[in-house]
């Protein structure tokens, strides 16, 4: 059989012994140059030590430092990695077994065990949420920015038994970025943009890694860089001239958010931009092609609603807000209940199918689903109101 042995197959032990001068791992590597292969057997006793350990003991001593016996001579052992470490020590990576990574390392294998970024030890044991083997194959010099930025995620998002930790995902996202990895750059930019608990804002900063993200093609950045021109924020002054120019340039590469972003200032008007309900039609009809349910939702409400010079299409906008429900989007069930509980817009009311749309949004975290649920479990009947009053505006922004 010609297959790779398991990690299990490694004959070294797990717990590698200790030297007996300097009480440190055998093998743990001392210098990168050596990496932790010399070790010296003393004979005739046979103890091993560092090299290095027993020949400045030797200096000093005739007789071995564990068993008193006379060293009459040392043998310097070049310790080899066992056949096909480098599967091995892959393969330990992505089944989190830490022991075997722990003890190749040791011996003085490759901390990236060859592979090219993203196919790294550190890059499988942090995609494979292996948070321990992940940071001995970082603290041991991993330098896989795919890796580092997998790391970063991580601690960013939490998940199976990994704590949320802002500060340790701002560092190892950082450590990605300064390595040149873009998608690094744009997670610590959105970080710095939005922050989280114990973790402030920081505009400026997000700028700047969001400029070098969109510098190296990242059409995420383009547009939440544009975003933030755009419509500026607390001691963040606005800059829509390049926020316009970065939003229609991220929009021609394909990103939804900034042909949603385009549509909504089109539909509802915006620094530099003035309504106009045949561009907001076209953008929307764009980010639709491409499955985006708030594209689908807002086109419906645009097609119920109609405006100046674009008549109502009630028949398309009821098509186009059941097709965004049944795609998951919340506020278009929320917004099929109004209309069905109040009528207008081509609906003809029937309020007891309204809770079932309700309902279904409620489930999905909509708030004012759940208000309207608790309006309705009090038996308080709302009083009648017009279609514009019920219809409240909610367009889809495309926040970062």
């Amino acid at each position: 059989m010609n297959s790779v042995p398991s990690s299990a197959a490694v004959v070294v032990p797990t717990e590698p012994p200790n030297c007996p001068i300097c009480h440190d791992d055998l093998y743990r590597p001392e210098n990168p140059k050596f990496a932790g292969r010399y070790v010296a057997t003393a004979r005739p006793c046979g103890h091993k030590f560092h090299f290095k350990c027993l020949d400045r003991w030797r200096k000093d001593h005739l007789t071995c430092p564990y068993g008193r016996r006379a060293i009459e001579d040392m043998v310097l052992e070049n310790r080899t990695l066992p056949g096909g470490w480098q599967q091995q020590m892959t393969n330990a990576a992505i089944q989190g077994d830490i022991g075997i990574i722990r003890v190749l390392l040791n011996m003085g294998a490759d901390v990236d065990a060859g592979q090219s970024p993203g196919k790294t030890p550190l890059a499988l044991a942090a995609t494979n949420k292996h948070l321990d083997v992940a940071l001995l194959l970082a603290d041991r010099g991993g330098a896989d920015p795919v890796g580092l930025r997998q790391l970063g995620r991580l601690y960013r998002f939490g998940g199976e038994g990994v704590p949320v930790d802002l500060r340790k995902a701002e560092c190892w996202l950082l450590r990605a970025a300064e390595l040149g990895d873009a998608s690094a750059m744009c997670h610590l930019a959105h970080l710095y943009h939005h922050g989280g608990e114990g973790f402030g804002v920081d505009l400026r900063k997000a700028e700047y890694w969001y400029r070098e993200a969109a510098g190296r093609g990242i059409v995420t950045a383009m547009n939440n860089l544009g975003y933030l021109y755009q419509f500026g924020a607390e001691g963040f002054e606005a800059d829509p001239d390049q926020g316009t120019f970065l939003l229609f340039k991220a929009a021609g590469l394909g990103s939804v958010p900034a042909m949603l972003a385009l549509a909504n200032l089109y539909h509802h008007g915006g620094v530099g931009f003035r309504i106009d309900l045949r561009k907001a039609e076209h953008w929307y009809l764009q980010a639709h092609r491409r499955r985006s349910s708030p594209a689908m939702h807002n086109l419906g409400l645009l097609y119920l609603c109609g405006g100046k010079d674009f008549p109502a299409n009630p028949h398309k906008g009821k098509r186009l807000l059941l097709k965004a429900a049944g795609l998951g989007n919340a506020v278009a069930m929320h917004h099929l209940g109004l209309l069905l509980e109040y009528g207008g817009a081509g609906f003809p009311a029937d309020p007891g199918k309204a809770p079932g749309w309700y309902q279904k949004a409620a489930e999905l975290g909509n708030t004012r689903a759940i208000k309207k649920l608790e309006e309705l479990s009090k038996l308080q009947p709302a009083k009648k109101r017009g279609f514009d009053e019920a219809f409240p505006d909610e367009p889809g922004h495309a926040h970062p």
